[in-house]
């Protein structure tokens, strides 16, 4: 099994910019998962542990900033 660096989560309703950030961490030895929405990462950071989320603040339905405010308590 690699070794990755840290598992970053990607959060952005722009299907090109997720799979292009995506391409550059995995090639860069990081696990990148990602995620099309706000309401989609809420429910992948009560599952799954990650380093780092790298979050679209301006998307459709809950921005980034509703994200973060409404999952304090899964972000420490």
């Amino acid at each position: 099994m690699d070794n990755f660096i840290a598992h970053v989560l990607i959060v952005d309703d722009d299907d090109g910019i997720r799979s292009l950030v995506k391409k550059y961490l995995s090639e860069n030895k990081f696990l990148a998962s990602t995620a099309n929405s706000a309401e989609d990462a809420s429910k992948k950071i009560k599952i799954i542990k990650f380093d780092l989320i790298i979050l679209d603040i301006m998307m459709p339905g809950k921005s980034g900033l509703d994200f973060i405010q409404e999952n304090k308590k899964y972000l420490d």
